[in-house]
């Protein structure tokens, strides 16, 4: 019967324990059918198992946390809409990025004709460009779009979950 009212609870032994005041080691060994049941464990034992008898398979559920949805909702809209500005920067660092590594073949024809060597300034030029692209690039912008639409779509379907349970 144990093994029973641990499956039906989702109870650990040692959770059944306590509730029988026993250690985890004693309901092991009296489920292994190696001891009896202590008679001090038979009255919550069997209060348990009356209550297994009694308990519906699939009782309601529990009533939903408006309040909590309703905060979740917001949070989520917050985050998307800093998320969106944020979204509006990479594009504008992106855009310098690029413009600067397209540059490239006409700075290097007039600063360095006939294979001379480059100043300095271009190269840092260039590797905060291309530094630039790794941190708002493509690949950037798109793993932001990817939170971004999860946020809204997480907004999106608190608010249906809400209206669903006539909350505003």
């Amino acid at each position: 019967m144990l093994p029973r009212l641990r499956t039906w609870f989702g109870m650990s032994q040692a959770g059944l324990g306590r509730c029988l005041g026993l250690s985890k080691a004693m309901v092991s060994q009296v489920e292994r059918g190696v001891r009896g049941l202590p008679l001090r464990a038979a009255m919550p034992q069997a209060v348990l198992t009356l209550a297994l008898h009694t308990t519906a398979l699939d009782p309601p559920p529990e009533p939903l946390d408006l309040k909590a949805l309703q905060r979740r909702r917001q949070l989520c809209q917050l985050r998307a809409n800093d998320l969106a500005f944020e979204l509006s920067g990479l594009l504008e660092r992106a855009t310098w990025a690029r413009r600067r590594l397209a540059a490239l073949p006409t700075l290097r024809a007039a600063l360095a004709p006939n294979g001379a060597e480059l100043p300095e300034w271009v190269e840092g030029f260039a590797s905060e460009a291309r530094n630039e692209l790794v941190r708002s690039g493509t690949t950037a912008q798109a793993l932001l779009r990817l939170r971004l639409a999860a946020l809204t779509a997480e907004a999106a379907e608190a608010a249906q979950v809400l209206a669903a349970a006539g909350a505003t």
